[in-house]
Parts: C-alpha cells; sequence; structure tokens
C-alpha cells in the first residue's frame, strides 16, 4: 500500500462528509483512509462508520477524547502505507492531491510540500475569500539546501502544518517521532520540525491541492492562553536549536515567538502579573532573537521592521519600559 491518510475527527459533523467525499474521489486509488473518532459528541463517530461500509479502504477507531495528538498517534501506530499523509476534518483536498504526492518521487528520508488555498468565510464587513501561500516549486537535498527552503516555507507560514505534507512512513519509526501528547497548541509544528532535521530530500509543489477552511473558532485560530504559549514557543526554539537547524531557521522561530508575545502584551490587563511575566519573556526571547539575528536574513520590510522594534523594546533591559513602549506605541 502506498499512502495511509490519517484523519483525526472530533466533532466535525458539519464538514467531515465534504472531507471524506473528496479523498473517496482521489485520482490515486492506492491509499488507506485511518479515520480516528477522538470522542466525538455529535454525529461524527456516525459518519465514519457510514463511510466505512461503504468503502473497504477506510478503517475506523473510536477512541475517547485525548487530543488530536493522540488521535494521530493512534493513526501512526495502525498505518500500512509507505508514506503518510494527514488531513484535517473541517478541510478538502483537490481530486489529484495524492497523485501529485506519489508523482514527487521522495524516497526513505523525504517529505513532500503541496500548496494549500485558503477559504475564509464572508464577515460582516468583508466578503469570502480565497488565497494560495507563496509556495516555491523545487527539489532539493537536505542539508544547507534543504535549510533554506524550510526558512523560505517559514516565512510563507506554511512550514508547521502537518496536513499539507507526504511523510515517509519508514523515517517516523526509525527515528521513533509521535505527535507530543502532553501539547495542544503548534504540536504539529513540533513534529514536523523533528522530521525535518533527518530529511534526505525537500520536494515542494506550488499548486494548491489542499483547501484549507479558515475556522474562527479553532484552537489555530483562536486566542492561545498565554501561559501556553509562553511554554510551548520557548519549548519549539529549543527544539529548534536541539535539532541542528541554523542560524536563519532558529532567528525566524525567535522572530515569530516575538510577535505572538507582543500580541499577548497588549492584550494583558495592565500592570497585571501576567502582563510583567510577558514583558521579561521578551527580553529573554531578544536574547536569542538577536543572537541569530544577521543582516543577509532581512529579506522583508518586517524583518527590518520588528528587528527595530526589539531593539528598541529590548535594550534598556527593563520590562517596564518594553511593555509602556509595545503598548503605548502599539507595537
Amino acid at each position: 500500500m502506498l499512502v495511509s491518510v490519517i484523519v483525526p475527527v472530533y466533532n466535525a459533523e458539519k464538514y467531515l462528509p465534504a472531507c471524506l467525499d473528496s479523498l473517496l474521489a482521489q485520482s490515486l486509488t492506492d491509499f488507506e483512509l485511518l479515520l480516528v473518532d477522538d470522542g466525538s459528541r455529535d454525529a461524527s463517530g456516525a459518519i465514519c462508520d457510514e463511510y466505512a461500509v461503504r468503502d473497504s479502504r477506510i478503517r475506523v477507531f473510536h477512541i475517547p477524547n485525548g487530543g488530536v495528538s493522540a488521535a494521530r498517534n493512534l493513526g501512526l501506530d495502525h498505518a500500512r502505507g509507505e508514506f503518510v499523509v494527514f488531513i484535517d476534518a473541517d478541510d478538502r483536498v483537490m481530486p489529484d492531491h495524492l497523485e501529485r504526492f506519489a508523482r514527487s518521487g521522495i524516497g526513505e528520508g523525504g517529505i513532500a510540500f503541496c500548496n494549500l488555498l485558503e477559504e475564509r468565510p464572508a464577515g460582516k464587513h468583508r466578503a469570502a475569500r480565497e488565497r494560495a501561500y507563496a509556495m516555491p516549486d523545487c527539489r532539493v537535498p537536505g542539508g544547507e539546501a534543504g535549510m533554506a527552503v524550510i526558512a523560505r516555507l517559514l516565512r510563507a507560514h506554511c512550514f508547521g502544518y502537518t496536513w499539507n505534507k507526504m511523510f515517509c512512513r519508514a523515517t517516523i519509526e526509525r527515528h521513533a517521532l509521535r505527535f507530543d501528547e502532553r501539547i495542544r497548541y503548534a504540536e504539529d509544528e513540533i513534529f514536523t520540525v523533528r522530521y525535518c532535521a533527518h530529511a534526505r530530500e525537500i520536494v515542494c509543489d506550488s499548486r494548491p491541492t489542499y483547501r484549507y477552511r479558515f475556522v474562527a473558532t479553532s484552537l489555530l485560530r483562536g486566542q492561545v492562553d498565554p501561559e501556553t504559549l509562553i511554554r510551548t514557543r520557548r519549548y519549539i526554539c529549543d527544539v529548534y536549536e536541539a535539532a541542528g537547524y541554523g542560524p536563519e531557521i532558529r532567528y525566524l522561530a525567535a522572530r515569530t515567538y516575538f510577535s505572538r508575545l507582543r500580541r499577548e502584551l497588549r492584550r494583558a490587563p495592565k500592570h497585571s502579573p501576567l502582563a510583567r511575566k510577558l514583558a521579561e519573556e521578551i527580553l529573554d526571547n531578544w536574547t536569542r532573537y538577536r543572537r541569530d539575528a544577521r543582516l543577509r536574513f532581512f529579506r522583508e520590510f518586517y524583518d527590518f521592521k520588528a528587528f527595530l522594534i526589539g531593539w528598541a523594546c529590548c535594550t534598556p533591559g527593563s520590562p517596564e519600559w518594553a511593555a509602556r513602549l509595545i503598548r503605548g506605541l502599539h507595537l
């Protein structure tokens, strides 16, 4: 069997049939579909069972709610395919999604990226819209060339997700890679970072075959608890460093963290213990940010803007000054 498609399912009855129909309409037929019902309280579990009756390629697992990481891990434990593809239950894929992955020709240690089309529904003051990401077309070996591509993907905001990629299952098993079930925010980025540390080849396809549905209430788009943000983003920066990523990628990870911390500081109650903790974390992150920043990494306006904000806020070394400047100028 060529591909194992793993779909974690939790209370997705509104979107799940469209997701499954798009998978069963794939031009590539050599795949299995593992549906992991993560303790859904709506009709999602019954929908999974109905589709399993219709197609023998579908296997369904019903488990108590343990989070998306536990669901994906169970899927990995039962996968039989040479490669692994993850799909979210509220998204859809184009008919040639799996075929284009298969045509990437990656072997053991390889990873294939596809572009995604983000679908945003109409809002109170905006029309519905779609946008593709700035995904390059390329095939590069691991090492320095691979690091340069990963940096481009980080800048395009399409690196960390697991659902726009095809992974080699032998590599996953050889390095005992699983999702960290203790983490419920950015757990997919951690998995991807650890996998790509072993990547021998990276293939990117700029044609968008994954249709990502923007759901404002999802964990990805909702507000993350600041304590969770601090704990997880600091951990992610450590993972990048421990896995041997180069300074540009470590710089981008620190820059992303700096942006998240500023946003949370603006939201935090003024003069609160949380505001002070966020300001102190901004100063701590600035040490890492400044260490890995290089002028040659400043490829876009935001690189200059973020660094200047960091320099102005953090050089005095005072949490009170950093908080006052970020709040006062809404930086």
